[in-house]
């Protein structure tokens, strides 16, 4: 059985690799992203939940999203930069069953990979608010 949460990271997904013009290459894991040699790959990963009673039967769960993106080459700033502007109104139109709401957190420091400061990764986190059964993490 699959999750909500693992249904809105694939539904993001999906929005991400069907907007136009997207700037960047979509990629499901982490460890692959950070051996493409394209100038501008992109994550989602799942972070921190938190859960909070709701009404009856009902909870009211705050899982952390992070969009990690990728970059080769030495425009980190103009690469990382384009690729969240592309993708923001997306992330934070995103709508599916359950989803209470959807806020942007905050944006962490680059982190460079392989020494040579050709590659970074900078993540975005933002805050999918949804509402479960309190006995089950899919309905």
């Amino acid at each position: 059985m699959t999750t909500l949460v693992q249904t809105y990271v694939e539904g993001l997904r999906a929005e991400l690799i069907a907007a136009p013009g997207f700037p960047a290459e979509v990629e499901s894991s982490p460890v692959r992203a950070s051996t493409r040699q394209r100038p501008q790959v992109v994550t989602l990963l799942l972070g921190l939940e938190t859960v909070a009673d709701g009404s009856i039967s009902r909870v009211n769960r705050a899982r952390e999203v992070h969009l990690l993106v990728h970059t080769a080459g030495e425009d980190h700033i103009e690469l990382s930069e384009s690729v969240f502007e592309a993708a923001h109104p997306l992330v934070m139109g995103f709508s599916a069953p359950g989803i209470v709401g959807i806020q942007e957190l905050r944006t962490d420091e680059p982190k460079y990979a392989n020494g040579d400061l050709l590659r970074q990764v900078v993540t975005r986190r933002y805050l999918i608010t949804y509402q479960t059964d309190e006995h089950s993490l899919s309905e």
